[in-house]
């Protein structure tokens, strides 16, 4: 976790996992049917070491460079039949040059020019339509339309179809930091640290409203305890205030509300904390 000094010094922040390559991925496509989908698995990550020498070495020949977009280099176009056998097609480049046909890349599995992919067991999520949510981050993104598939040696066992939306019912974050640092100052009675922030872990609902805290903490000046006490009245107040006056876009994904993170700053100089303006 980024330590507390430095979370302090943020004014209002959407917190993502972090990683030093983080960036979203181009997805793998999925056939199903008469549909093109796209696939946020990658089944091939666990072939044979002998598979992925294989292709590493061919990417290599080929002097497939990749983008900050596609790290792995290629994209594997699968197939789900009606049977529900998971099969690869092929794999090609970014720029849609073919690499291997699935028959090619893993011989053991191969069934005419295509690869069964029996060595996958696992979990697949895939899907069609508008962009729901999105974070900059490898696959975390979903669609409209989503199915999660569980996959044993190439053949799915169990799927389940999901269908998403955003409501868009937020204020502007900086807006909304603003609404639950005055509240809190209203609400709170007692002394205050100079410098104050929130974190919370949360999730709305279609009208904008918190209908659910999974985490919450007060960040004071370095060095200071962490206050994560749900008995505690100081982060009663503050998650008062913050259920009251806050409203925030909400995404319905996999049959839940997502949850969304937040700093929200409630005091700077011992005075409640308001936005710069100009």
């Amino acid at each position: 976790m980024i330590r507390a000094a430095l979370l302090l010094s943020a004014v209002v922040c959407f917190l993502q996992p972090f990683r030093a390559s983080a960036t979203g991925q181009a997805a793998e496509r999925l056939v199903v049917g008469r549909d093109t989908m796209q696939l946020f698995a990658l089944p091939l990550a666990t072939a044979d070491s002998a598979v992925l020498a294989r292709l590493e070495k061919r990417l290599d020949e080929l002097d497939a460079s990749g983008s900050t977009a596609c790290r792995r280099r290629c994209i594997g176009v699968w197939r789900l039949d009606d049977e529900g056998i998971l099969w690869l097609e092929c794999v090609n480049t970014e720029d849609g040059d073919v690499v291997f046909s699935g028959a090619e890349l893993v011989p053991e599995f191969a069934a005419g020019s295509r690869a069964r992919a029996g060595w996958f067991s696992g979990e697949i999520r895939y899907g069609t339509g508008n962009l729901v949510y999105y974070q900059h981050d490898g696959f975390m993104r979903n669609l409209e339309r989503e199915w999660v598939a569980a996959v044993s040696e190439g053949r799915v066992s169990e799927t389940k179809a999901y269908r998403n939306r955003l409501y868009e019912r937020g204020a502007d974050a900086t807006d909304n930091a603003q609404r639950v640092a005055a509240a809190f100052d209203s609400l709170h009675v007692g002394k205050s640290p100079d410098l104050l922030s929130l974190y919370v872990v949360f999730a709305a609902d279609s009208t904008g409203r918190v209908v659910r805290i999974d985490r919450a903490r007060l960040l004071s000046e370095k060095g200071s305890p962490v206050v994560s006490d749900p008995a505690d009245p100081l982060l009663q107040a503050a998650l008062r205030a913050f259920r009251s006056v806050s409203r925030w876009d909400a995404w319905w994904v996999g049959e839940t509300w997502k949850e969304q993170a937040y700093f929200i700053p409630l005091r700077r100089a011992g005075r409640v904390w308001k936005p710069r303006r100009g």
